[in-house]
């Protein structure tokens, strides 16, 4: 018989639910004060031991993990903030789902499974707050590197948001004189004036000149946004099929509500 026991009912559950197959007669037993799931079988006939060291590890990272990352969190980094740790154990979520291109992170995962394989060797029966206890102890190096990759991946974010906060700021407060603009997506981001004349990338290094501020000031002419940052205007109408295209979203979150999105059939000029 092979014999997993717990403290708690939902991870003896989880763990249950992960490793039970039609094949094996899998049991979850509750006694008084702790959990048990047991395989019986023939001694003869002991199964691998793949199908529990998967369970076992995907219980970990379902049930253990986000707690592991929070604790380094609050006391090797001294996170306090409830929303930022929150946060921060989302894009631990996001990176597990989909690591980002062209980011070496350490291997936590890849040790994990080690640790799991590891520690689990072939035993017959195993504690899982003693399981798991172990495997803390044998991975937490990675998993303080780790969760300082996330912290950076956070502050990035946040950097960025400030940022994108100061653009609003400009365009919702700094009065450049300028109405209307018409934005055109026709093979590339094409801007007007409300005449119908097309802006020239001279006129918006003059705004940038006429009206500096610092959230401008390392913009790059030939990036689509620009003229619209730089020239601020009082409503800025999108001409576009493409509602998933990024900076013409970029835009619409910059501008709020004084941002109108027509399709490019409505756009009221000839092109030349």
């Amino acid at each position: 018989m092979i014999c997993i026991r717990f403290s708690n009912r939902i991870e003896a559950e989880l763990v249950y639910k992960l490793i039970v197959t039609e094949e094996k007669l899998w049991l979850l037993k509750e006694y008084e004060k702790e959990f048990e799931v047991q395989l019986s079988v023939n001694a003869e006939s002991l199964p691998s031991t793949f199908e529990i060291r998967n369970a076992l590890l995907s219980s970990i990272r379902i049930r253990k993990l986000p707690g592991w990352i929070e604790g380094v969190l609050r006391h090797r980094y001294y996170y306090e903030d409830q929303h930022e740790i929150q946060r921060v154990l989302e894009i631990a979520h996001e990176f597990e789902a989909k690591p980002p291109a062209g980011l070496s992170l350490p291997s936590l995962h890849k040790e994990l499974e080690k640790v799991v394989k590891y520690t689990l060797g072939s035993s017959t029966f195993i504690d899982y707050d003693d399981f798991c206890v172990a495997c803390l102890e044998k991975i937490h190096p990675v998993l303080i590197e780790y969760t300082g990759y996330l912290i950076d991946d956070y502050k990035q974010e946040e950097a960025y948001q400030m940022l994108v906060d100061s653009w609003r700021s400009r365009i919702h407060y700094r009065d450049t004189g300028v109405s209307i603009l018409h934005l055109l997506d026709h093979g590339g981001l094409e801007y007007y004036h409300d005449e119908g004349n097309k802006i020239r990338k001279s006129e918006t290094m003059v705004y940038m000149n006429q009206y500096p501020d610092t959230s401008i000031e390392n913009l790059q002419l030939q990036w689509s946004v620009t003229p619209a940052l730089v020239h601020a205007p009082d409503q800025l109408i999108i001409y576009s099929d493409n509602p998933n295209h990024p900076q013409l979203q970029l835009l619409v979150n910059i501008f709020e509500e004084k941002a109108i999105w027509k399709s490019s059939e409505e756009f009221p000029f000839k092109l030349s």
